[in-house]
Protein backbone atom coordinates (compact mmCIF):
# COMPACT_ATOMS: atom_id res chain seq x y z
CA UNK A 1 0.00 0.00 0.00
CA UNK A 2 2.77 2.43 0.94
CA UNK A 3 4.66 1.62 -2.26
CA UNK A 4 1.56 2.42 -4.33
CA UNK A 5 1.16 5.84 -2.67
CA UNK A 6 4.87 6.59 -3.06
CA UNK A 7 4.83 5.69 -6.75
CA UNK A 8 1.69 7.85 -7.29
CA UNK A 9 3.34 10.81 -5.57
CA UNK A 10 6.52 10.32 -7.58
CA UNK A 11 4.49 10.25 -10.80
CA UNK A 12 2.52 13.28 -9.68
CA UNK A 13 5.67 15.26 -9.00
CA UNK A 14 6.98 14.43 -12.47
CA UNK A 15 3.68 15.55 -13.99
CA UNK A 16 3.73 18.74 -11.96
CA UNK A 17 7.32 19.39 -13.05
CA UNK A 18 6.35 18.75 -16.69
CA UNK A 19 3.34 21.08 -16.56
CA UNK A 20 5.34 23.70 -14.70
CA UNK A 21 8.13 23.60 -17.29
CA UNK A 22 5.61 23.75 -20.16
CA UNK A 23 3.88 26.71 -18.53
CA UNK A 24 7.19 28.44 -18.01
CA UNK A 25 8.16 27.85 -21.64
CA UNK A 26 4.80 29.28 -22.77
CA UNK A 27 5.24 32.38 -20.61
CA UNK A 28 8.77 32.87 -21.93
CA UNK A 29 7.58 32.52 -25.54
CA UNK A 30 4.79 35.05 -24.97
CA UNK A 31 7.22 37.50 -23.36
CA UNK A 32 9.62 37.20 -26.30
CA UNK A 33 6.80 37.71 -28.83
CA UNK A 34 5.54 40.74 -26.91
CA UNK A 35 8.98 42.37 -26.80
CA UNK A 36 9.64 41.73 -30.49
CA UNK A 37 6.20 43.02 -31.42
CA UNK A 38 6.71 46.13 -29.36
CA UNK A 39 10.11 46.77 -30.94
CA UNK A 40 8.65 46.27 -34.41
CA UNK A 41 5.82 48.65 -33.58
CA UNK A 42 8.26 51.32 -32.39
CA UNK A 43 10.31 50.91 -35.55
CA UNK A 44 7.22 51.19 -37.77
CA UNK A 45 6.12 54.32 -35.90
CA UNK A 46 9.55 55.91 -36.32
CA UNK A 47 9.48 55.15 -40.05
CA UNK A 48 5.99 56.67 -40.43
CA UNK A 49 7.05 59.75 -38.49
CA UNK A 50 10.18 60.19 -40.63
CA UNK A 51 8.19 59.78 -43.85
CA UNK A 52 5.68 62.40 -42.68
CA UNK A 53 8.52 64.78 -41.88
CA UNK A 54 10.02 64.23 -45.34
CA UNK A 55 6.63 64.88 -46.97
CA UNK A 56 6.28 68.10 -44.98
CA UNK A 57 9.75 69.29 -45.92
CA UNK A 58 9.16 68.45 -49.59
CA UNK A 59 5.84 70.28 -49.64
CA UNK A 60 7.42 73.29 -47.94
CA UNK A 61 10.26 73.32 -50.46
CA UNK A 62 7.86 73.10 -53.40
CA UNK A 63 5.66 75.90 -52.09
CA UNK A 64 8.65 78.11 -51.33
CA UNK A 65 10.01 77.52 -54.83
CA UNK A 66 6.63 78.28 -56.36
CA UNK A 67 6.32 81.54 -54.41
CA UNK A 68 9.85 82.62 -55.29
CA UNK A 69 9.38 81.97 -59.00
CA UNK A 70 5.88 83.47 -59.35
CA UNK A 71 5.38 87.03 -60.55
CA UNK A 72 4.08 89.57 -58.01
CA UNK A 73 0.74 90.08 -59.78
CA UNK A 74 -0.02 86.37 -59.60
CA UNK A 75 0.94 86.31 -55.91
CA UNK A 76 -1.36 89.29 -55.18
CA UNK A 77 -4.23 87.62 -57.04
CA UNK A 78 -3.73 84.36 -55.17
CA UNK A 79 -3.45 86.16 -51.84
CA UNK A 80 -6.71 88.04 -52.50
CA UNK A 81 -8.45 84.79 -53.41
CA UNK A 82 -7.05 83.08 -50.30
CA UNK A 83 -8.19 85.94 -48.05
CA UNK A 84 -11.72 85.77 -49.51
CA UNK A 85 -12.05 82.05 -48.89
Amino acid sequence: MMGLITSMLAGLSRRVALWFSLGLALIAALAIMWRRGRAAGKAAYAIRRAEASIRGLTTSRDIRHEVETSDPDDLDRRLDRWMRD
